[in-house]
């Protein structure tokens, strides 16, 4: 292929380099290899495009220099939801369904008919589906909210705790504060299901046990750090809880004071609650679970892990709960994503 000399190779190679956009970046490179002499076959078996492409790349080029390989704009078709008709359907669907509605979530025959009756827009399946990708929706499984729970309260509370924690912080002059959260969670044969990949229409099968024996796994996580501390107990009661509370006060590190954030059940408000020197507790809101980032562990590693599990016995329960556990909380990046506090981040 013949290439006119509008630049050096060297020049040519140099701004290459600077290139971010991977389409205009093949041009370039098609323009490159072309001026090292390489055929129009050699050059599209090496970037991966068309003969036809390189030919109209070096084309350009010929005629126009670098600026005729830049990115033309793409009008394309306008889009047929924009706008203030977009945010209203958004809100819509966030909103969830109306009693109107008759259904308790939304599905895609649903999203369509809400598309042609409230905003006169037809779409297909898979048209819905790539819109609501698009703009940042996605099917997730929701958390568990209390029937009692009060997002106003829950608001101010959110204020209130950081401001307990700086006047624990301005109690603890000489020590470092950390933020940490606490909960715990009973597993056990009585199982649960997640999701699966089946081909579509189809019901798939999941293996659920119904036994009765179980376990408790209380785990804390500081929403600074990360870092995770936890204890496995075939009971749960108060005693178990002075237990796991002496175990953390021994693995905080010297001149560490720690904030527990947990609920308010019996055995976190008991008196017979002992509380070490270098820890504090804040009890969290009633029937406010989503307050606790611990809610969320429980939530991916059951998602994760103890779905679709048998267990046999108590000893197999134990080894699972023990070998997740170590699987996970000792990785304190990933138990920071999971568990991220955002309302303490200031504070952690």
């Amino acid at each position: 292929m013949h290439v006119h000399g509008h630049l050096l190779l060297d020049e040519l190679q140099r701004l290459a380099k600077a290139i971010t956009g991977k389409r205009v970046w093949l041009r370039y490179q098609a323009v490159i290899l072309a001026i090292q002499g390489r055929s129009a076959t050699e050059v599209t078996q090496a970037l991966g495009c068309s003969v036809r492409a390189v030919q109209n790349w070096v084309a350009r080029y010929n005629q126009g220099g670098l600026q005729a390989l830049a990115e033309r704009p793409h009008t394309g078709r306008r889009p047929r939801l924009s706008g203030p008709e977009l945010l209203r359907f958004q809100e819509r669907l966030e909103a969830g369904p109306t009693p109107e509605d008759g259904i308790c979530t939304f599905y895609g025959r649903d999203l369509q008919r809400i598309l042609v009756l409230e905003f006169g827009v037809l779409m297909s399946l898979q048209a819905g589906d790539v819109l609501l990708h698009r703009h940042g929706f996605s099917s997730l499984m929701p958390r568990p909210q209390h029937k009692d729970a009060d997002e106003e309260l829950q608001a101010i509370f959110q204020e209130v705790v950081v401001d307990q924690i700086h006047a624990i912080r301005e109690a603890h002059p000489d020590e470092e504060v950390q933020v940490w959260f606490e909960d715990e969670a009973r597993f056990g044969q009585q199982g649960t299901l997640a999701r699966v990949w089946a081909r579509r229409g189809s019901r798939p099968c999941g293996m659920r046990q119904t036994q009765y024996t179980s376990l408790y796994v209380l785990t804390a996580i500081c929403a600074g750090t990360g870092a995770a501390s936890g204890l496995i107990s075939p009971t749960l009661n108060a005693a178990v809880v002075n237990l796991f509370l002496e175990q953390f006060s021994r693995e905080l590190p010297a001149g560490v004071h720690a904030v527990r954030l947990w609920d308010g059940a019996g055995y976190h408000t008991g008196r017979d609650l002992k509380a070490p020197g270098n820890v504090s507790l804040i009890q969290l809101l009633p029937y406010s679970p989503e307050l606790n980032p611990v809610e969320n562990l429980w939530h991916y590693l059951r998602s994760h892990y103890w779905s679709l599990r048998v267990y046999r016995d108590y000893e197999e329960l134990e080894d699972s709960a023990v070998g997740v556990w170590r699987a996970v909380c000792l990785k304190p990046e990933l138990v920071g994503s999971i568990c991220n506090a955002p309302y303490v981040n200031d504070c952690a």
